[in-house]
């Protein structure tokens, strides 16, 4: 799991450009002229976080309410040119940023841009569409709650963040959705796609010139405001806490702690340590639960990063008599990464492996569009694959070891259990 890094590859022929317009509006593109294709996105800097409770999932409206027609298109004729483009139209919210992209041919770039400019800039937000993709994220949300592997997530984040946005559903909850007006999802817009909160980024075979020039047709216009999204800092509650839910084979587990922020130097070293302990299959809790014991099928650990806070969380799914041996599983090799320092060949071998995946993923202009406007927003600045191997390869053992003993201190572990059973029956009382 690579966990907080984006980067940007300076390979061979490539060129980074970036030009702000007048109303404050970003542009970054990265010129790759051995491919016949562009990755484009265009990055809207709100997002879960920045919702009250009465807003929440109101960004995740918004995403979906944009494709329901424009002033120009209606939700088919969208779909059709999406398809005739055969780029994969698509976008996503997550608790920091909502992106809207597509991968096209080169040739397709103009009209690629023009059709997510439209939609981002023209959207009727017309009721009766609304109310269609309102049943759309009630079944959406219904989906989350009938797949355990990610209900367990989000009832994680609501006990590690309690009351805060960062523990609530980014999809929101049927009360929330179904208390949205159009009045309330215009107001927030409006607020909130605001060019000074818009990044716009393309990696593939394009000129900056042309993409500001686009842009600048596009985008211009509008009018920058005042506008900043709210964002406090959450505070992290550690507990252990059981939910109930009929008709499940296995119980669902999530073991977390606070980690390094996004912004932190210590970030190099958490993935690290994230890494060794459940990162892949020659990973500690790997080998111990699944391969040693056939505790589980599935288990690993991962990072989730933040301006202000982070986690690092372990997750695995078993039988409902085993859940108490394999929490104590992950603990004891919890324990065994503070205690003992690791060895220079697994770290060296971490290391190996990190750097592998973040080369892998450069291969992709899709990836590196992405990790392009990450390290705008949260940076502010450009990071080369060079500069995040640099920070690797100087990640020491005594480091990754103080790390460990920094963030799994006593009664500084959350747990989160999903299962058919109470905790009675889970025989949990051991963790308070």
């Amino acid at each position: 799991m690579l966990g907080c890094f984006s980067f940007s590859a300076n390979m061979k022929n490539s060129q980074v450009k970036k030009t702000t317009l007048d109303n404050g509006l970003v542009i970054l593109s990265e010129t790759i002229d051995y491919v016949r294709s562009v990755s484009l996105g265009i990055w809207v800097c709100v997002g879960s976080r920045n919702e009250t409770i009465t807003q929440n999932g109101l960004s995740h409206f918004i995403e979906h309410g944009v494709f329901k027609g424009t002033k120009q298109r209606s939700a088919r004729q969208i779909a059709l040119q999406a398809d005739l483009l055969g780029g994969g139209l698509d976008a996503f919210t997550s608790q920091d940023v909502t992106n809207y992209y597509i991968k096209v041919l080169d040739s397709h770039l103009t009209q690629a841009f023009n059709l997510l400019a439209d939609i981002i800039t023209n959207p009727t937000f017309v009721e009766t569409e609304l109310e269609k993709e309102r049943s759309v994220i009630l079944e959406e949300i219904k989906m989350v709650e009938d797949t355990p592997d990610e209900l367990v997530y989000d009832l994680f984040a609501a006990s590690f963040w309690p009351n805060h946005p960062l523990g609530r559903p980014i999809q929101g909850t049927a009360e929330s959705v179904n208390s949205f007006s159009r009045e309330m999802l215009v107001d927030y817009y409006t607020k909130t796609y605001n060019p000074k909160n818009i990044l716009i980024v393309a990696t593939g075979n394009v000129t900056h010139e042309h993409l500001v020039d686009l842009a600048h047709s596009f985008f211009a216009h509008l009018k920058a405001t005042d506008y900043i999204p709210i964002e406090t800092t959450p505070t992290i509650n550690y507990q252990v806490t059981v939910h109930k839910k009929k008709a499940l084979e296995q119980t669902h587990i999530i073991l977390g702690a606070k980690a390094p922020t996004l912004l932190a130097p210590e970030r190099y070293a958490s993935s690290i340590l994230s890494n060794i302990l459940g990162g892949g299959l020659s990973s500690r809790l790997f080998q111990t639960i699944r391969e040693e014991h056939g505790l589980a099928y599935s288990v690993f650990s991962s990072i989730e990063g933040f301006r202000d806070t982070g986690c690092l969380s372990v997750y695995l799914a078993v039988s409902n008599q085993q859940v108490r041996k394999a929490i104590d599983y992950v603990i004891q090799e919890i324990n065994t990464l503070k205690e003992t320092p690791v060895s220079e060949d697994e770290l060296s071998a971490t290391k190996e492996q990190i750097k592998t995946s973040l080369l892998l993923s450069s291969d992709s202009i899709s990836s590196r569009m992405s990790s392009l406007a990450q390290n705008e927003m949260f940076f502010g600045r450009e990071i080369t694959i060079e500069e995040i191997i640099q920070e690797i390869n100087q990640v020491k053992v005594e480091e990754v070891q103080a790390l460990a003993q920094d963030i799994f201190q006593k009664d500084m572990l959350a747990i989160t259990v999903l299962s058919a059973n109470d905790k009675t029956k889970l025989d949990l009382s051991h963790l308070g």
